[in-house]
């Protein structure tokens, strides 16, 4: 019994943690430096608060702007800045009564401002925003939110189906509106080609003159001249054949 008794009249002081000395519900005495330390046994009680940071995970659902039902999980990163004053105002269940009910009322705040898409494409600022606000609250009771994030946000399969339907109907208007306006380009395109081809052949016929077809014909005539051996054609019949070598419309003397 009084080796209990002597057993029970001491108390440790891990490093990073606060003891509130109590008597009789009264704080008698803050431990803010590790050691070992004597109380009354029977009579003293000793409350610690760790002061390191501390994490809280929190489940909660909201409904968004266009009240589709989400089911968030976040995780919360805290350290108490003064334990006297939090235990004197809170207690020691400060996590229940105070950062768990303010982080689901802030989340359903932010939530609300969203809609599910928005939601989804802008989830950062919807945490930094849940951030500040909660951040705010939290500080004048003692506690420092150090970082707060979402560890997950799950929408029902309903909305997913009709988020995925979407994407799926928008990528193929965007397919359908490229290949239109491809065959835009390509009609634009050979239209183009058929009118400079058109223009070409314009000019080609303009440019055929008299001139140019007598041009011709002599250029001709001299090719036959340059390939003939000299010699007449054999033909049945005493006659010697005459080969009109010139045009018609040409004398010997205008060559």
């Amino acid at each position: 019994m009084v080796l209990g008794l002597s057993y029970g009249a001491f108390y440790i002081v891990e490093p990073g943690y606060t003891a509130l000395h109590m008597r009789l519900g009264q704080v008698v005495a803050v431990r803010e430096t590790s050691g070992s330390y004597f109380k009354i046994p029977l009579i003293d009680n000793i409350n610690y608060i760790n002061n390191r940071i501390c994490k809280s995970v929190i489940e909660t659902t909201a409904l968004s702007k266009d009240l589709q039902s989400v089911s968030i999980g976040v995780a919360i990163n805290y350290r108490i800045n003064d334990a006297v004053k939090l235990f004197r105002t809170v207690g020691t269940e400060f996590e229940t009564v105070i950062i768990d009910p303010f982080a689901q009322e802030s989340i359903k705040a932010v939530v609300a401002k969203y809609t599910a898409e928005d939601l989804i494409q802008f989830r950062h600022a919807a945490k930094d925003k849940v951030s500040l606000e909660l951040g705010e609250r939290l500080l004048p009771l003692n506690i420092m939110l150090i970082d707060f994030n979402f560890v997950h946000s799950d929408f029902s399969p309903d909305f997913i189906k009709a988020v995925e339907e979407k994407q799926i109907a928008e990528q193929s208007a965007k397919t359908a509106k490229n290949l239109t306006e491809k065959v835009k380009e390509e009609a634009v395109q050979l239209k183009s080609r058929a009118e400079a081809e058109a223009y070409a052949l314009q000019v080609k016929k303009d440019s055929v003159t008299p001139e140019l077809i007598a041009l011709k014909k002599v250029d001709a005539l001299l090719k036959a001249i340059e390939k003939w051996d000299g010699r007449l054609p054999r033909v049945s019949g005493g006659n010697t054949p005459f080969i009109n070598l010139m045009d018609d419309n040409l004398t010997a003397g205008s060559l």
